[in-house]
């Protein structure tokens, strides 16, 4: 692998992107199995990166996005507060991009804010493959962490995302 300016695929990889799908899986292998969609079938989520390489990403599960009593969030119920907390994933920061032997890419998102305080100023690694599906821009994101679901299972991400906006 080889370390690149992310100016190099700026324009590939920059933009906006909504998420399509969030799968997790018991392996990454052929015949892995589907152990859960953390988001349901339509899950809400988007990922903005700049042509300099800088990702802000916001993740949420629809189910959870009820309206609340108040617009005013500081007077949002515990209860609303922690259905929506504990399902809200975001952080942002620079990319570090490496371009992967067989085309695809490997970045590191050096965490400057988070929803979990204990990412800050740690890398968030993803393994990038690009696709074009009927005229429209794909990114499959694979992270390189276990997770580990509430059940105690280990499982394996797959995010998809497809480009709404260059």
């Amino acid at each position: 692998m080889i370390e690149v300016p992310f100016e190099k695929h700026g324009k590939l990889l920059s933009g906006t992107w909504a998420l399509i799908s969030w799968e997790m899986f018991d392996s990454e292998e052929d015949d892995k199995t589907l152990l859960s969609k953390p988001h349901g079938d339509s899950p809400l989520g988007r990922v903005v990166i700049s042509q300099s390489g800088y990702l802000s990403a916001i993740l949420v599960p629809p189910m959870v996005m009820s309206q609340l009593a108040s617009d005013d969030w500081q007077l949002a119920s515990d209860d609303d507060v922690l259905r929506i907390g504990r399902s809200f994933t975001s952080y942002c920061g620079p990319i570090t991009l490496f371009e992967r032997d067989d085309g695809g890419f490997l970045w590191h998102t050096t965490v400057e804010i988070a929803h979990n305080p204990n990412w800050i100023g740690k890398p968030q690694t993803r393994r990038v493959d690009h696709s074009v599906e009927g005229g429209a821009d794909y990114m499959t994101l694979r992270p390189n962490k276990e997770y580990t679901l509430k059940d105690g299972r280990k499982a394996r991400g797959i995010l998809k995302w497809q480009k709404i906006a260059p």
